[in-house]
């Protein structure tokens, strides 16, 4: 519910670079209006609030990427989330400042 944190989040999904979200992590993207029209997945007990903002929930699969989000259920499908957010920030094409 921190402003500033939902802005931060807002802008960073706004700017195309990878994100990486497990557990309770996208009840932030919802808050920021960053779920409508996105695939993902999360621990059950969100599921229907990211649904109401607008979110297709897939419940059955450890891991899932829709675009530049990557998203995970919970702490027992860390391998699979791990595994998937090094591929997705592997081929993140953004130049580095400086």
């Amino acid at each position: 519910m921190d402003r500033d944190a939902v802005q931060f989040v807002r802008d960073f999904m706004a700017s195309g670079k990878p994100v990486a979200s497990i557990c309770h992590g996208p009840w932030t993207l919802a808050e920021a209006d960053a779920v409508r029209g996105r695939r993902l997945t999360s621990w059950p007990s969100i599921r229907t609030d990211l649904r109401n903002a607008g979110a297709e929930v897939v419940a059955d699969q450890e891991v899932v990427v829709d675009g530049q989000l990557v998203t995970s259920r919970g702490p027992s499908d860390l391998p699979a989330f791990c595994a998937a957010v090094v591929e997705q920030f592997a081929r993140a094409h953004h130049p580095m400042p400086g």
